[in-house]
């Protein structure tokens, strides 16, 4: 919960005065002609002075721990990742309030009192000065108080969020323009047309094939240039094609399997071109084993999308920066809320990407 503080500070002051105008008239002038009161009136203007300064403690104490309540609960959220719907957080945060501002008012008024009046604090929580009606009073202007400070957070909170999702919207596109005109790029387009030149020699057949497949990519990639996510059954007959590139530039590589269970979370979203990026990465980093292929698989454990591949070290590594496992990482966080983890172990090395329901 954000705090507009000038705002609170403002209605704080402007809700004191009315206040205690009206509690001061009302016990002043209990029995008595309403034109007796004034400030000139050196009682009537004691009591002024101490309703006004109880309300401003009171709408004090309900936007601190409104604010506390609202950092804890965001804690809580992101260690146990279990949101809590905004119905609870509304209970939470009404039923906080509304405590809060009894317990301080009969707090502040002990201390008021004593300031003002010199009553003993012994006296005042013997009963003296403790009230049916003055209860009814206290609940009636702390759910009046709870109201407006819940509104206006609220309200200011609704404006953080447009702000925030206006600048998560901006990243993503930045994100994934700058990933899709990485597929776009001559050296990939090259590469493949020359697979393709050496295919139609060979293979007439095969090549009709790779230049289908070949198409059917660059067709997604420009379908899903305005898209962040996509729905896991075309991330998976998208990669299929582009696993059959590679096998036919590299001499059957990859051995790719993905497992039954990934087809029952079809309709699941996770960021386009993910498995684009996994599979690159695979070969980029793995020597082709002389005998056999990179296992590479395809899996869905506790929600997320696992896959994992065996480890083949180069004779010479190459550099790495990472940017493209933490841009991943960091299009989850910004899509679902969760990041990327990531396995790397002496054999294989595994990537597990959230699943999203759309």
């Amino acid at each position: 919960m954000k705090i507009n503080w000038y705002r609170h500070l403002a209605l704080a002051i402007n809700f004191g005065v009315m206040s205690s105008l009206s509690t001061s008239y009302y016990y002043f002038n209990k029995g008595k002609n309403l034109t007796q009161a004034s400030f000139s009136d050196y009682i009537f203007s004691k009591n002024a002075l101490l309703s006004f300064l109880i309300t401003m403690c009171i709408y004090g104490t309900n936007v601190v721990t409104s604010l506390l309540l609202s950092f804890y609960l965001d804690k809580r959220e992101q260690k146990t990742q279990v949101p809590l719907s905004r119905k609870v957080r509304n209970i939470l945060f009404f039923s906080n309030g509304l405590v809060v501002s009894i317990v301080s008012y009969y707090f502040f008024l002990s201390v008021l009192l004593w300031f003002f009046y010199n009553v003993p604090f012994q006296s005042f929580y013997a009963g003296e000065n403790l009230h049916f009606s003055d209860f009814l009073g206290v609940v009636l202007i702390s759910f009046f108080i709870i109201m407006i400070v819940f509104v206006f957070s609220y309200h200011d909170q609704l404006r953080v969020l447009e702000i925030k999702n206006k600048e998560m919207e901006i990243a993503l596109q930045k994100s994934q323009i700058a990933h899709m005109k990485e597929q776009l790029s001559p050296h990939f387009l090259f590469n493949n047309l020359n697979v393709l030149i050496s295919t139609i020699q060979e293979d007439p057949v095969k090549a009709e094939q790779f230049a289908r497949s070949f198409s059917k990519i660059y067709r997604y990639v420009l379908e899903r240039l305005d898209y962040a996510s996509c729905a896991l059954e075309e991330e998976v007959a998208f990669i299929q094609d582009y696993v059959y590139l590679l096998n036919v530039r590299y001499d059957q590589a990859v051995d790719f399997k993905i497992s039954d269970e990934v087809a029952q979370w079809g309709a699941t979203q996770i960021p386009t071109l993910s498995l684009q990026l996994l599979i690159e990465n695979v070969i980029k980093h793995n020597a082709i084993p002389s005998e056999g292929k990179i296992a590479v698989t395809l899996s869905v454990v506790d929600g997320n999308l696992v896959m994992s591949n065996e480890k083949y070290a180069k004779p010479k590594l190459e550099d790495s920066t990472g940017l493209g496992l933490q841009n991943l990482s960091n299009r989850c966080q910004l899509l679902f809320h969760k990041k990327v983890e990531i396995e790397d172990v002496a054999n294989h090395f595994t990537v597990r990407i959230p699943l999203h329901s759309k």
